[in-house]
């Protein structure tokens, strides 16, 4: 007797999708139980993370035991507060888990079909003097200087999407020069001052051991906070990082007066016919093309891993305003094609996604802590909480092709890097 052939619909269901997702979920939480410790506390650390996966308008202590059908917040707030668990490796394994989920079998975000680690920083609205870290700053989330906390970020960029991997809270000296004030709030003794930039070195080299170790298989991309300051991009050249990252319009790139200045070089050198219009990678609605001037530095070319790197100056402009420029240093192998180095700044917008998708899905700005290791705790939930979300629309997009458009990720290219004028 010949077998019948299997009816299985064609089209999947949305029932049959969220109960996929639903599968998924508990086996990420199956993975990240341990690290919680006792029964109790995974129990309530598993409510946590399906409280800022659901419908609950704002995702607080009171709000997320609602949802979970607790008449008070104190087991979610003793989680955030008291509970022992790990919350370092909690962190781990939502890097190691993002980093295996946005596999793109060498699409990539950036040049060579590499993956892109982007940093900056967002800011967290509050009132008082009390929550750790809080003062009068500028943010550029918040479009001010507003009493905030400053969370410096580390995502990881791919042709599947991005998601946030680390994460650091900014201490301003107001803070570390009062030691009373940081006792109150559970800052750690050892904790002194430090800048935006050492707290991105920091997550930088905890991500390195579980991201791709080919030789420029992760550049790196960043904001003139840190791009601009030398040390930071020497940390990236010791550590055989390729990067482009922003500068300031002053800041010094030949050591030649009248020349010295990045503004004031390409302003001298750049004809109008050199401007040249390229697509700086997809964004959540089309692909962004901009104006860029990309030039190799003079210099003595260094060798790293038998390969040839250059420095290289990047202008760029918009075609609608072309006397508004941001400038940038890059330093990568010497035979990287321009059409792949403006794919690294174009790169950057890929964080500001990523704290979008954290804050606006999964709470991470809707917190009620005021303790040092409560930020830390309850962002880092959150963040585990949307690699999840980006895993499953980037599993969802490899059903459909792998470069597929995603709802949470964005469009890979749609032609291989060769086609793109890049290496093989």
């Amino acid at each position: 007797m010949k077998a019948e052939l299997l009816d299985v619909p064609v089209e999947v269901s949305d029932r049959e999708w969220a109960e996929e997702w639903a599968g998924r979920l508990d086996d990420l939480l199956v993975g990240v139980g341990d690290l919680f410790g006792r029964v109790e506390t995974q129990w309530h650390g598993e409510m946590c993370v399906r409280g800022l996966l659901g419908p609950v308008s704002r995702k607080n202590g009171w709000q997320l035991a609602e949802w979970a059908g607790e008449r008070v917040p104190w087991n979610q707030q003793h989680l955030l507060d008291r509970a022992k668990w790990d919350v370092e490796g909690v962190r781990d394994f939502t890097r190691r888990y993002a980093v295996a989920e946005l596999a793109d079998d060498g699409v990539g975000a950036g040049p060579g079909g590499a993956g892109v680690l982007v940093v900056d920083e967002t800011g967290f609205a509050k009132r008082g003097k009390a929550s750790a870290g809080v003062v009068r700053q500028h943010s550029g989330t918040l479009g001010g200087v507003f009493p905030c906390q400053i969370g410096v970020m580390c995502a990881w960029a791919t042709g599947a999407g991005q998601a946030l991997i680390d994460r650091e809270l900014y201490l301003p000296r107001e803070w570390t020069d009062e030691p009373d004030r940081c006792r109150a709030a559970h800052v750690p003794e050892q904790r002194g001052f430090l800048t935006k930039p050492r707290l991105a070195e920091a997550m930088i080299e905890r991500a390195l051991p579980d991201l791709p170790q080919e030789p420029g298989k992760v550049w790196v991309a960043a904001d003139e906070v840190y791009g601009r300051e030398r040390a930071f991009r020497s940390f990236l050249e010791e550590h055989r990082l390729p990067y482009v990252v922003n500068v300031q319009a002053n800041s010094p790139v030949l050591q030649r007066p009248g020349w010295r200045h990045a503004a004031r070089l390409v302003e001298r050198v750049a004809r109008e016919e050199d401007w040249v219009e390229l697509p700086a990678g997809p964004s959540q609605l089309d692909t962004r093309t901009w104006q860029w001037w990309v030039r190799r530095l003079p210099g003595e070319e260094e060798m790293v891993d038998g390969q040839a790197w250059a420095r290289w100056l990047v202008a760029r402009r918009r075609l609608e305003d072309p006397g508004k420029r941001d400038y940038y240093l890059g330093w990568g192998p010497a035979d990287t094609p321009v059409e792949e180095i403006v794919l690294v700044p174009g790169a950057r917008w890929r964080v500001e996604e990523a704290i979008k998708l954290a804050k606006s899905a999964c709470g991470m700005a809707d917190y009620e802590v005021r303790s040092f290791h409560g930020w830390y705790r309850h962002v880092t939930l959150a963040q585990l909480a949307a690699a999840f979300l980006v895993g499953c629309d980037a599993a969802t997009a490899r059903e459909n092709g792998p470069l597929a458009r995603t709802r949470y990720g964005q469009p890979a290219p749609t032609a291989p890097v060769a086609e793109r004028g890049g290496p093989a």
